[in-house]
């Protein structure tokens, strides 16, 4: 298992199933092999655009940067789209040895670079020379139009410039009317045909789209009108990226040599350790794909490649049958039977040769980060071993070869990574995403589970407590309600009570990562309210608050403000999948009679739900209702009539036959409620949380609030703190 000393060249990037990279370190891998070098990829599973608390552990995969195993990092900097990432990765950077060089792969981006970054690159002006040479010479065209990306970006510029170049050499006129700005997604490209099928724009000889989605899109958009591609106009699109076979007619466009690109950036590296500098390079060049848009047509061989990469893809996602496997894992008691599972399904991993799951010594703990990691090996039947979780080399082969190093994570919990020694970059697909997803999920529902390793370890485990919440169980809240109310005689305390996913039958289904997800994210929002709750069932929460407050539905309004906020349920089950229920407790009751009067309560609400779910237009006026509270500061309640298919006139009557409140007052009601989410959980002032529910008038707000309320946005603070 120690492996001789070689060069270690670390990879980091995000999303590694995205074909685009999986291409450049395909072209890495391969130069590493003359090298004898070992390639070994650092990434998350997920790449979102917007910061996701969900997300937030898996990133700590990027800790492993500071392992000093690394000789030399190849960084693909502009996979990284989600800003916080994009700040942990360089942070990590910063804290590397100065001598330590790192290729960045793609254009510099401001705020996400250091001094010490080579950006390496294709040539995206020269690729857009060879497309238009391409029309100008075989095709004979001088009236060419372009579509490019965003205007503000320095990449849809150079594209443009390319275009430019050629236009200039071939002795034709540049005019900037003919380039339009898209946004590099397929909106685009329908906006752009439209524009010529309206008449708004006249049909060019050919257009030039600044990559493939925009082009389908445009391909598409003229087909649902008849006009005929290339015979009207030709149609080219950039990058390559292997969908074209689901469009007709099928598409021309040129490939980038990303392979190249990784390969340059593998010599690079090399050059700087053996000589101390780097080495003069070339930019990799592309190649022109034909296709049926233009009139070079599509080469057979070419096209029986591609139909055969989409063959093997849909072969794979058929065998990808991860219901078994999560079935199976959740089933686990001990962790030497998770591992037996895992090893039983290891077919579905491809293009890898070894594997293991690195787990932290104190993965069961709530807040385990131990410096430890226990490595099970899944491909053979092996005694696991412990390493420093920096030390993850140990695992390495006896020869060169290229590794995936994935988290291994859970909501807020980091439990571990996968080394993965593997044949190919095609080892980053769905498939393993998907694999990864069900064994983390499968340890954390093992984690709660209360077999005797879990039992000896969790010390806040009684017969009072509730394994996956860590609050009161029945038994526990009714000793803690007893103990509170006889100490509280004379005050005024509310009985709390929420029960949530009444609407969604998948939810009885033991074993469901949604399920854990939707319970922890209910007893979150409980607690913020009460400090004293438990889960007294499956998906059945109860509280008890001790407060002024004459109106005891104010309470409960205030817990539904605190779960519609709560992302991580809202946008799984949405808003009609809750209840609240609170009513001021008598002292003379015991709490079963409390109980019974708060069930009572949701009962009748769960009924009124369940009638909803009856009408024909339920499915409709609920998505709009939920877009309506998860966004309130959003929308106008005129706007919402967008989101519907039915008239103005008929949208307010179905939605208040629905919910028996019209859509006006719901919209108020929308925002008010994050109003009160706000006032409760923030130091905003009034004027700023104003300004967060979509009012431009401080006053106005105010005056509806008290009219929703009774108070004023002050004096309801005031209530709650």
């Amino acid at each position: 298992m120690n492996r001789p000393d070689r060069l270690v060249f670390g990879v980091v990037a995000a999303q590694m199933s995205d074909m685009e990279q999986t291409e450049i370190l395909q072209g890495a891998i391969n130069q590493a092999k003359t090298y004898n070098i070992d390639i070994a990829v650092i990434s998350n599973i997920y790449n979102p655009v917007e910061s996701s608390d969900v997300l937030e552990k898996e990133n700590d995969i990027y800790d492993l940067i500071l392992s000093d195993k690394f000789d030399g990092f190849i960084f693909f900097s502009e996979s990284v789209i989600n800003a916080e990432t994009q700040k942990k990765i360089i942070d990590k950077f910063k804290k590397l040895e100065k001598n330590i060089p790192v290729i960045a792969v793609g254009t510099p981006q401001a705020d996400f670079f250091l001094d010490n970054f080579i950006f390496v690159n294709t040539s995206d002006e020269h690729d857009f020379e060879k497309i238009t040479d391409h029309l100008i010479d075989v095709h004979g065209f001088t009236d060419i139009d372009m579509l490019s990306g965003f205007d503000f970006i320095e990449v849809s510029h150079q594209r443009v410039d390319g275009y430019r170049k050629s236009l200039e050499k071939h002795n034709i006129k540049y005019n900037e009317d003919k380039v339009c700005y898209g946004d590099f997604w397929i909106e685009s490209g329908r906006l752009q045909a439209q524009k010529y099928i309206n008449g708004e724009r006249p049909f060019p000889q050919a257009l030039i789209c600044a990559n493939d989605y925009m082009a389908y899109a445009f391909l598409d958009e003229l087909l649902k009108n008849n006009i005929p591609v290339p015979e009207k106009i030709s149609v080219t699109g950039y990058e390559y990226v292997r969908e074209r076979i689901y469009h007709y007619p099928i598409l021309t466009t040129f490939q980038r040599n990303r392979k190249g690109l990784g390969a340059l950036a593998v010599r690079m590296l090399y050059k700087k350790l053996t000589s101390g500098k780097y080495e003069d390079y070339e930019l990799p060049e592309g190649t022109f794909i034909s296709g049926n848009t233009c009139s070079c047509g599509i080469c057979d061989a070419q096209l029986s490649d591609e139909q055969n990469d989409v063959s093997l893809k849909r072969t794979f996602d058929f065998l990808s049958l991860f219901g078994q496997i999560e079935l199976k894992l959740t089933e686990c008691r001990t962790i030497n039977e998770f591992i037996h599972i895992c090893r039983e399904f290891r077919y579905m991993i491809r293009d890898t040769e070894e594997l293991y799951i690195c787990l932290y010594e104190d993965w069961y703990e709530d807040n385990a980060l131990s410096e430890n990691i226990i490595c099970y090996d899944i491909f053979y039947d092996k005694k696991p071993v412990t390493l420093n979780k920096y030390d993850f080399s140990k695992l390495f082969s006896s020869s060169a070869a290229f590794y995936n190093l994935s988290p291994v994570f859970f909501l807020k919990r980091t439990l571990g990574y996968v080394v993965a020694r593997c044949t190919s970059a095609a080892a980053n697909n769905n498939m393993y995403r998907n694999w990864l997803k069900a064994i983390s999920n499968a340890i954390e529902f093992l984690r709660m589970k209360n077999d005797i390793q879990y039992l000896n370890q969790c010390v806040n485990l009684s017969e009072t407590h509730d394994i996956m919440t860590d609050m009161y169980n029945e038994r526990g809240f009714k000793s803690a309600y007893d103990s509170f109310i006889k100490n509280n005689t004379g005050s005024q305390v509310h009985f709390i009570m929420l029960k949530i996913c009444i609407s969604d039958n998948s939810f009885s289904k033991t074993g469901s990562g949604e399920k854990i997800s939707a319970i922890i994210a209910a007893a979150d929002s409980i607690k913020k309210l009460c400090s004293i709750c438990g889960r007294i069932n499956d998906n059945t929460f109860v509280g008890i608050l001790k407060k002024d407050i004459s109106d005891s539905n104010m309470i409960s309004k205030m817990l539904c403000s605190i779960i519609i906020r709560n992302k991580k349920y809202i946008n799984s089950y949405g808003t009609d999948s809750f209840v609240c229920t609170s009513h001021i407790c008598n002292c003379e009751n015991s709490y079963h009679d409390e109980y019974s009067n708060a069930l009572d309560s949701v009962e009748n609400k769960v009924r009124i739900i369940a009638e909803r779910h009856t009408f024909a237009y339920y499915k409709k006026m609920i998505e709009i209702r939920n877009n309506m509270y998860i966004q309130p500061e959003k929308y106008f309640d005129s706007e919402l009539s967008e989101l519907s298919p039915y008239s103005t006139g008929h949208l307010r009557a179905v939605y208040k036959k629905c919910f028996g409140v019209n859509l006006h007052q719901d919209f108020i009601n929308s925002r008010i409620c994050l109003a009160e989410y706000l006032l409760f959980s923030s130091e905003l002032n009034i004027n700023e949380i104003s300004m967060k529910c979509g009012y431009q008038d401080c006053k106005y707000f105010m005056r509806q609030f008290h009219n929703i309320t009774g108070c004023t946005p002050n004096q309801f603070r005031k209530l709650f703190r």
